[in-house]
Formats: C-alpha cells, sequence, structure tokens
C-alpha cells in the first residue's frame, strides 16, 4: 500500500493496487532509464508522483463530499476540510505540473507517460475484472504467504527491488572505466611502398602457400564430416534424401529432423490416446488400461506434493511427460530418431516449464511475494544481513533450472544413441572383415541389451523431468501451505 492513498480494507481497493503497481512500474522503469536517460527517468518518476497525490487528494474529497450529502446527516454543507483538499490538489498537483512544463524541467512525453501509468494500470485491472480474472492474486498487494511476517515480507522484497535497480548503473559505471582502444586504419586511398621489395615479394608466396594448405586442410576437414562422424543410425528422412536430393520439401525435412519427428512424436502420442481413450469402458482394455495406470500413478505422486492444486497443474505435467515419453521411446525404433538427444529440444521444453512455473509461482504468491521468494524469505536480521549473498544465489537458482532439465536429458538420450551406433558400427567393421561369427551373435545381443536399457532411460528421463517439474511447481506455492502440508505428514 503506498503512503498517498490509505484504506482499511487495502487487499480489496482496486485504486490502492493501481496505485501500488504503478509505483512499482515507475520506480522499475526510472531505474532502467537512470544509467543513460536520467531525464526521462525523473520525468516518469515526477509524473507518478502527481498522479498519485492527485488520487490521494481525490479520494479525500470523495469521501468527504459523500459523507456531507448522505441522508439523514443534517446540515449538508461542506466541511472546511474540503476546501483546504481542493486547495491543496490545485496547488500540489496542477501547480506542479504548470511548473515542471513551463519551466522546461523535464521531458514533456516522459512526464505525460508518468501520470499516464496509475490510468494504464487502472485500465488494465478493467480488462481483467471484464474477463472474470477480478480475484485474481496478480493484483494482490501483498500475499498470505508473507502475513506471519508482518512487513518483513515487503522489506525484502524492497531490498530485491533495489538490487535489480543497481545492475544498470553498476553497467553504465563500468563502461565508463572501459577506455575504447582506436586502431590505426590504412587509407586504401595512398599506396605504400614496401622499404625492402624482395621481402614482400616472399611474404606473399608464403602467404598463397598458406592459403592453399588452409584451403586443402578445409576440405579434407569437410570430407571427414561428410565421411563419418555421424551420432545416430539412419533414419528415413536420410533415406529419402539420399533418393530426392533435388526435392526441396525432402531438403527441409533433411534440415529439420528434430522438428519432424518432435512432431511425429505428438502426432503418435494424439493418436494412440485417442485410440485408447474413444470408447472408454468400465472394463478396460490392454492398452486404455495402461494409460489409466499410468495416469493414476502420476496423480498418486503429484498429488502428495500439490494437494488441492492437483487439478489446475496436473493436465500440464502430464502432458510433459507422455510427450517427452514418446520422443525418448520412438528413438528405439529402426529408421526413426529420438528428437530429446538434440539439446534445442530439451532447451525449449525446459524454457516452456521454466516460464509456466515463474508465472504461476507471480500467480499463487503475489508480485512481492514472488519478489520475498526469490529474495530468500529472510525474516530476522541474519537473513537481512545475508540479502547481498544470498539474491544473486537464489536467482542463479532458478535460472540453472532450466540448464539442468534440458542438459539431463539430452546427455542421457544422446548418450545411449551413441552407444548404440557404436556397437552396430562395431557389428558392420566385423562383418566388412568376414568376421561373420563374431560380428552377429555378439553383437545382435549386445545391440538388443542396450535398447531394453533404452527403453528403461526414456521412461525414467521422462519421469524425471515431470517430477521435477512437480517440485517446482510446490515451491512455488504459498509458503503456508508448505507448512500445513507438513504438518498434515507430521500428524499421519
Amino acid at each position: 500500500m503506498t503512503p498517498l492513498i490509505r484504506n482499511e480494507n487495502a487487499a480489496t481497493n482496486p485504486l490502492a493496487r493501481a496505485i501500488w503497481m504503478s509505483w512499482l512500474a515507475a520506480f522499475a522503469l526510472a531505474g532502467l532509464l537512470l544509467p543513460r536517460a536520467p531525464g526521462i527517468a525523473l520525468a516518469i518518476v515526477a509524473g507518478q508522483s502527481l498522479m498519485a497525490i492527485n488520487f490521494f487528494f481525490l479520494d479525500k474529497l470523495v469521501k468527504l463530499f459523500t459523507h456531507a450529502m448522505l441522508p439523514g446527516t443534517g446540515n449538508r454543507q461542506m466541511p472546511g476540510r474540503f476546501f483546504a483538499y481542493a486547495s491543496l490538489k490545485v496547488f500540489l498537483v496542477y501547480g506542479g505540473a504548470f511548473t515542471l512544463i513551463r519551466t522546461h524541467a523535464v521531458p514533456f512525453l516522459p512526464l505525460v507517460g508518468g501520470l499516464s501509468l496509475p490510468l494504464l494500470v487502472l485500465f488494465l485491472q478493467s480488462l481483467m475484472r471484464a474477463a472474470g480474472y477480478a480475484a485474481s492474486p496478480l493484483a494482490r498487494r501483498a500475499p498470505q504467504t508473507a502475513a506471519t511476517s508482518g512487513n518483513a515480507a515487503k522489506l525484502a522484497a524492497s531490498f530485491f527491488i533495489l538490487a535489480l535497480l543497481a545492475i544498470p548503473a553498476l553497467g553504465h559505471a563500468s563502461d565508463h572505466k572501459a577506455e575504447p582502444v582506436v586502431l590505426a586504419q590504412h587509407d586504401p586511398a595512398q599506396p605504400t611502398t614496401p622499404a625492402n621489395p624482395e621481402a614482400a615479394t616472399q611474404s606473399e608466396a608464403a602467404a598463397t602457400a598458406h592459403g592453399e594448405a588452409g584451403a586443402g586442410e578445409h576440405a579434407s576437414a569437410e570430407h571427414a564430416e561428410s565421411e563419418g562422424g555421424e551420432a545416430h543410425l539412419p533414419n528415413w528422412v536420410v533415406i529419402l534424401n539420399d533418393y530426392f536430393p533435388d526435392n526441396p520439401v525432402v531438403h527441409w525435412m533433411h534440415e529439420n529432423e528434430y522438428l519432424v519427428f518432435a512432431w511425429l512424436a505428438g502426432l503418435v502420442f494424439l493418436v494412440v490416446v485417442w485410440i485408447a481413450m474413444r470408447n472408454p469402458t468400465l472394463v478396460p482394455g490392454q492398452l486404455q488400461n495402461g494409460i489409466e495406470w499410468i495416469v493414476e500413478s502420476m496423480e498418486d505422486v503429484c498429488g502428495g506434493m500439490l494437494g488441492k492444486h492437483l487439478p489446475k497443474y496436473f493436465p500440464f505435467i502430464m502432458a510433459i511427460f507422455f510427450y517427452i515419453l514418446t520422443m525418448n521411446l520412438i528413438g528405439i525404433i529402426p529408421g526413426f530418431k529420438s528428437s530429446t538427444s538434440t539439446l534445442d529440444v530439451t532447451l525449449a521444453l525446459a524454457l516452456i516449464t521454466f516460464l509456466y512455473v515463474q508465472i504461476n509461482g507471480i500467480i499463487n504468491l503475489g508480485p512481492l511475494g514472488y519478489l520475498d521468494h526469490l529474495a530468500g524469505s529472510p525474516r530476522d536480521i541474519v537473513g537481512f544481513a545475508m540479502l547481498p549473498v544470498m539474491i544473486p544465489v537464489h536467482i542463479l537458482g532458478e535460472l540453472v533450472k532450466p540448464v539442468s532439465l534440458s542438459c539431463r536429458l539430452f546427455g542421457n538420450i544422446f548418450g545411449e544413441d551413441t552407444l548404440i551406433v557404436v556397437f552396430v558400427g562395431v557389428a558392420a567393421l566385423a562383418l566388412k572383415a568376414s568376421l561373420t561369427a563374431l560380428a552377429v551373435p555378439p553383437m545382435a545381443g549386445i545391440t538388443a541389451l542396450f535398447m531394453l536399457l533404452q527403453t528403461l532411460t526414456a521412461i525414467v528421463q521422462a519421469l524425471i523431468f515431470s517430477l521435477l517439474t512437480t517440485v517446482y511447481l510446490y515451491m512455488m506455492l504459498p509458503h503456508e501451505e508448505h507448512a500445513h502440508g507438513e504438518a498434515g505428514h507430521e500428524h499421519a
């Protein structure tokens, strides 16, 4: 709650919430613009201040006017405070705006932008109410997470905001410290005459020979890359490209193999689920029974952490699980490839999960509660003293989550695909050397064993990814629910 707007029931006051959110936006914009354009930053804060003062006096005037005009009050005359507030409003707001514009103390357009920030927030709140999100936690001034800790969460969030605003200033200072290095440039219009023509001729010949050698090495490297070094067995897209190299569609599919197999995995997943669940029966068939068993098992595991929030997050968790599982398993089939064996796909999945978790964290905790969570939720003097250390640590911990999710999934699937390629390659070399007895039985058995292990790893990695997503979502729930859940488990 900003000190310019006070209300006994601040959590349900849309005007108070709008002023508070506009202050946050104004300080964030000013902090980002301060190193490069201090005048614009000052204009935004000045406009926000004028509009906050305007709403403060407007709130007082409306209350006094409403109280005087209520039926049953007898004398319907305006009290003296009404005229005092009106005079102060005209002097401070209109006089301040006139002075700033007349003296050109700040730029005009950023000043108008600062004046418009509370109105913009009120407009967005109106849109949310019209869309049916009137009780959205995004508009809450402070979450119930920190209700038992007084203003500690607000203080921690304030420290966090100040730390974020200090980052651009530090970067600007480091830019000023760095001195540009100016290199002497040669003017091509002025010819240069070498002091020793023979030495120049020899150096040109050496450069020519070095260029030819470099070109030969580059060509040999390209040839070696084209000859071998493949980490995957040939798939049907590669075979199509060999037979139809000039077809643009086939060429695009060959250049985007991982995307093609990711789409194919999604299509296979949808078809399998549709076949299994199109006509659900009380006595399920094998496919329906298998899918229901997987869903019920995951529901039991995730429900123990998410509790009453399970229906909200379970569809996303199961979509991630089944999609990753399908992409992992499809690579075991000869002629196909696992899209999760590339870092592009796994990083995309991890970033989607990261954004989903962070957005739900802001919704569940509220803006201040989210910043308090990132600051480590300090509640004593030691916690606040450790804020300069804990804020970077917690931010780094959040940013590491998508990296660990993507690298773990990529490393396991890519490693097993590489092992399959190695054993198949050894069997091919043995066949080429006419060692059929040595190649076929042992290598076929080892390859089959590794395919079974690859199936197990595909299931385990999909399970780990989805369970870590559940844990990250659990960590973004209000903290008092964590305490209630732990107390319930201990009581049980």
